[in-house]
């Protein structure tokens, strides 16, 4: 029974490191910060979200009681009051409908992303029992699940109106026989719809379809760089206990050939497989994600969101340098590895730098963020290639270009510090037994004493 109860103990001596508690503790912080922020989201989503409107019927008793029933449905279906839901609709100036652009413009001015407008002649289109338009504008600047969020509330806010209309209509009519009762029915339909995409107006497709349509384009990115890094960064650091288990590195090391060849050589080797096995993980995983979504009917490179040579080169080369920096970040962490069973706790700070701009970008965009966030993501060389393809789509070539070189000053960083620690003795002797290390050491002995 001793000899079980001193083996636990030993081995969990190996296991409960400082570096693995501390990682442990770490990820259990950012899963809290990812899960509050990705609920802030939600509740932003379900929350009462403003919308612009653009009477083209100002004035006309139908149009104005189609207003007071939108103000009716925020009442009703988020529990504030009437003065409330004024706050909620903006009102556009009138003089703007039939003008797609204009009324685009108009909501980026205001920072507005849906916008529905009341058709011209609908006062008159109700009196004569004729079916009349709601028609629906959108601004779409983020592919990621939430971002596709604001055509949704056009989607209740339209047959809301429309049987408000149909049962005042209903209670009104004197003889019902007279009235078509399609009509009263349906007196108001909406799907007449107007997105506005990188800079033009596009009819007939809501945010939610193309958000659809790119989801296979979108989401199979952060996925594949967290499983590249993770993957290769597991078998650079182990790799690294091995050689130092099996006394290989010391061999290594008293070659005739320079620390940084040797450094730069383990590097780009492994950078060049990391991107081999990324490439082919993209091909695979985009048939993988679009069988599940499907492609909506929709194609993006209709609405302006597809990639160029250059822009597939630029994602490439982010992606390289990425991993580059990853396995940077892992032969440091590598070189404190006593032996194999050490470096596998190594890899968990490297999984949690993967998977914090993994969750992020699959909800929401880098511009939806706050900006402490937005600072945390930049920081972050995994988040740049995760963030790449949206941000070409969009043509936020600025941010791309900015993360290029983070990525590169980055990669310096690390190749700089790993050939600083294979040229040190930490590698063989172990961080313990550096003169840094034996001076503290001392110095509390003689305090002590």
């Amino acid at each position: 029974m001793n000899h079980l109860v001193n083996l636990t103990k030993k081995e969990l001596r190996e296991l409960l490191t400082p570096g693995s508690i501390i990682s442990v503790v770490v990820m259990v912080f950012i899963f809290m910060m990812v899960g509050t922020m990705v609920g802030g989201e939600m509740e932003g989503v379900t929350s009462p979200q403003k919308i612009g409107l653009v009477n083209g019927d100002d004035g006309g008793e139908w149009s104005e009681y189609a207003v007071d029933s939108m103000y009716d449905f925020y009442v009703k279906t988020y529990g504030i009051t009437g003065e409330e839901a004024k706050e909620y609709i903006v009102m556009l100036d009138s003089s703007l409908y039939g003008d797609k652009e204009g009324i685009s413009k108009a909501m980026i001015d205001l920072n507005l992303e849906t916008a529905l407008g009341i058709a011209g002649g609908f006062t008159q289109n109700i009196n004569e029992q004729k079916q009349t338009l709601i028609e629906e504008y959108y601004i779409f600047s983020s592919a990621g699940l939430l971002g596709s969020a604001s055509s949704t509330i056009s989607s209740t806010i339209i047959p809301f109106v429309s049987s408000s209309i149909s049962f005042k209509l209903v209670s009104e009519a004197v003889d019902p026989g007279d009235h078509n009762a399609g009509f009263l029915l349906n007196p108001v339909r909406g799907n007449s719809t107007n997105t506005y995409i990188k800079g033009e107006v596009y009819e007939g497709v809501t945010p939610i379809e193309i958000s659809t349509s790119m989801m296979s384009q979108t989401m199979f990115m952060p996925l594949v760089i967290m499983i590249i890094i993770m993957m290769i960064g597991s078998i650079v650091i182990s790799s690294m206990g091995n050689e130092k288990e099996n006394k290989t590195l010391e061999t290594l090391l008293t070659m005739p050939v320079k620390r940084t060849t040797i450094v730069s050589g383990k590097l780009l080797a492994s950078a060049i497989a990391g991107l081999v096995f990324g490439l082919a993980y993209m091909i695979g995983m985009s048939f993988y994600i679009s069988g599940f979504t499907g492609s909506g009917g929709i194609n993006p490179a209709d609405y302006g969101l597809s990639l160029g040579l250059t822009d597939w080169i630029l994602v490439a080369t982010v992606m390289f340098l990425a991993i580059f920096c990853a396995l940077g970040l892992c032969m440091i962490l590598g070189a404190f590895a006593k032996n194999y069973k050490a470096a596998q706790t190594m890899t968990l700070p490297i999984g949690v730098l993967a998977m914090i701009p993994m969750f992020v970008t699959m909800f929401t965009s880098w511009g939806a963020l706050p900006g402490v966030l937005q600072a945390v993501m930049f920081a972050i060389p995994f988040s740049h290639p995760m963030m790449v393809m949206n941000n070409l789509m969009f043509g936020d070539i600025t941010l791309v270009l900015a993360g290029l070189v983070y990525l590169l000053i980055f990669t310096a960083a690390v190749v700089m510090i790993t050939v600083k620690l294979y040229k040190s003795d930490i590698l063989l002797t172990g961080i313990g037994q550096t003169k840094a290390v034996k001076t503290a050491k001392l110095l509390v002995t003689r305090r002590k004493t």
